[in-house]
């Protein structure tokens, strides 16, 4: 793919640059939110070289491109105006409000999402040390091994400064000031720290560290004081006044509200992802085989905020495991496509998108061979539901966060024993075995 050639046909049509209100992208799609949806030409965007597929859900137009999105991203950046910080009524795709659900949604999302690279860095390093600790019995105490558990260790422990740092950029305040307070409310000082008191007020302890539900929380109310400072603050003190005034009043404010608000509502929602998981196995059927429909629409997402917090609350994640069974099984899938495929084109699409899915990302094999051919797509929901039923039954949970592939099974290792890994392992050998039985019996109409 020509970066600089695909990102300017983007821009062009979806309508302009002037068409485009926001933009990011998260492992594999451009995830664009458009002031028209109706100036998009979508026919023609699908052709466009390097584009896979175009999905429209959740207010945004999702343009799926692969691995290589962040380089596209940044050729595009330069051809796409600074969005102007003002309110702007965001419509769906029928051209009506967008729903206030949704849009709370979209914010979460997006606010999480550029960490990803984050966590997924910090899964691997967690998982290589975990691989070196079991298998080569390397020496724990180590200055070594320490030194990378602590780089390791800070995606988690200062994913709240992430987090707002990037829902402050989506909501066009400062993301720095949001960064900046915190960094304050993680320190060792405040955070999990017993009988504190401000004003003379006694403080909710609160454990601000891996907990990102305060900053989500706390952003869009400094968005909204923001708005209103640089309305009636005079021009000439503006960029003293901002910074100030935002942190002597939200950092209390979270202190005494957003902060217990915060871990009451994260609490909440990591007893939601055990209750939803703790119905035994037939829970995690359904969940797996939804996963490959999730990615479908770009909702998939969705859940990375609820997947975080529990592992941030628990130390790992039953609901990520889904993911596991989902993809492997469309990577078996489209390698039977592959393999009993008559014409050329289908035979290799088959082939090479499942060597992809089984190594890195699903979406090529999803979208270009899958939906395409459409029986393949129920193979693949048929072979994870089943092996849903075996990740249930055995508890397999993952440790960290990364694109569930068979080079990232050690984000699988972690507990007092081995056996979840081996299980995940098993795990993936089984969901690619029934993705492949499954479409190899249903077959598939190559025209």
């Amino acid at each position: 793919m020509d970066y600089k050639k695909t990102a300017a046909e983007i821009v062009e049509l979806v309508g302009g640059k002037e068409n485009v209100e926001s933009h990011t992208h998260c492992m594999t799609r451009l995830r664009l939110t458009l002031k028209d949806y109706n100036a998009v030409k979508e026919d023609e965007l699908k052709k466009v070289d390097g584009i896979q597929g175009v999905v429209k859900k959740g207010g945004q137009l999702q343009i799926v491109i692969g691995p290589d999105v962040e380089q596209l991203h940044n050729e595009l950046v330069p051809l796409v105006p600074t969005a102007e910080a003002k309110e702007v009524v965001k419509e769906n795709l029928d051209g009506e409000k967008e729903s206030i659900w949704n849009r709370i949604l979209s914010y979460i999302s997006g606010s999480v999402t550029p960490a990803l690279p984050v966590l997924i860095g910090s899964g691997m390093i967690s998982a290589a040390l975990a691989l070196c600790a079991n298998l080569f019995k390397v020496d724990t105490a180590g200055m070594t091994y320490q030194l990378f558990n602590a780089l390791a260790n800070a995606a988690y422990t200062y994913l709240p400064v992430l987090v707002a740092f990037a829902a402050a950029r989506r909501l066009k305040t400062n993301e720095y000031v949001a960064a900046f307070i915190m960094l304050a409310l993680c320190s060792a000082a405040i955070s999990g720290v017993a009988d504190l008191t401000l004003f003379g007020i006694p403080l909710t302890t609160v454990k601000y560290t891996s907990n990102i539900v305060p900053a989500l929380l706390m952003v869009p109310v400094m968005a909204f004081i923001d708005k209103y400072l640089v309305k009636y603050s005079p021009k000439s003190i503006v960029s003293i006044v901002r910074p100030t005034v935002l942190s002597v009043v939200m950092f209390p404010l979270t202190l005494l509200l957003l902060g217990p608000i915060g871990t009451w509502v994260g609490k909440l929602l990591a007893d939601f992802c055990v209750a939803i998981t703790s119905l035994g196995p037939v829970s995690m059927a359904v969940l797996s085989a939804l996963h490959p429909l999730l990615v479908m629409v770009g909702m998939h997402t969705v859940i990375t905020p609820l997947i975080v917090n529990e592992i941030t609350t628990y130390g790992s994640s039953l609901l990520f495991s889904k993911a596991l069974a989902g993809n492997l099984a469309i990577a078996g899938a489209a390698l039977a496509v592959g393999f009993k495929a008559k014409k050329l084109e289908n035979k290799s699409a088959g082939i090479s998108t499942g060597i992809t899915a089984l190594l890195s990302v699903t979406e090529p094999a999803l979208y270009g061979v899958l939906i395409r051919l459409k029986k393949p797509l129920v193979g693949a929901l048929i072979g994870a539901a089943i092996t849903g039923l075996f990740i249930g039954f055995l508890d397999i949970r993952a440790y960290a966060t990364a694109s569930c592939s068979l080079l990232t099974l050690p984000i699988f290792m972690g507990g007092d024993s081995m056996n979840n890994f081996y299980f995940a392992c098993a795990a993936a050998i089984i969901a690619v075995i029934l993705g492949f039985a499954a479409t190899w019996l249903l077959g598939f109409n190559e025209d």
